[in-house]
């Protein structure tokens, strides 16, 4: 019988790390991308005045949370749990239910939070305060 030989990966040393590893241990950033001539212009011809209204980060804010409210109570544990960084059988021994159904938990979090991944989740999680909206109450 032959011996099953390992696919080599195309990429190898630091490429073969996930590409979102280093985004979880650092604040995000906006970065502004308009021209500069452009925003010299709307500088000079709005001068005196003050920009009044929300900020699309807090429009942002208050979507995110309208969307964890509209998750159920396990779906909303199932969250926690994989924002702490669990891995599914742990969640499961956790919650006391099987890896399939933690499984069908996160399907149902993926499409109510419009992600498609734990590593989208955890991203659009990440300054969330769980304190004030506890996942157990």
């Amino acid at each position: 019988m032959a011996d099953p030989r390992k696919k080599k990966t195309s990429r190898t040393g630091p490429q073969q790390t996930n590409r979102f590893f280093h985004v979880l241990a650092t604040p995000l950033r906006l970065i502004n991308t308009r021209n500069q001539a452009n925003q010299e212009s709307s500088n000079s011809n709005s001068e005196g005045t003050l920009a009044v209204g929300r900020r699309s980060s807090d429009r942002d804010h208050l979507d995110l949370y309208d969307r964890w409210w509209s998750l159920s109570t396990r779906e909303r544990q199932v969250t926690y749990l994989t924002c702490q960084g669990y891995k599914n059988h742990q969640i499961a021994f956790q919650m006391g239910v099987s890896v399939r159904t933690v499984q069908s938990y996160l399907e149902h979090v993926y499409f109510k939070m419009d992600v498609r991944s734990k590593t989208e989740l955890r991203l659009k999680m990440v300054h969330f305060d769980f304190v004030k909206n506890d996942p157990y109450q």
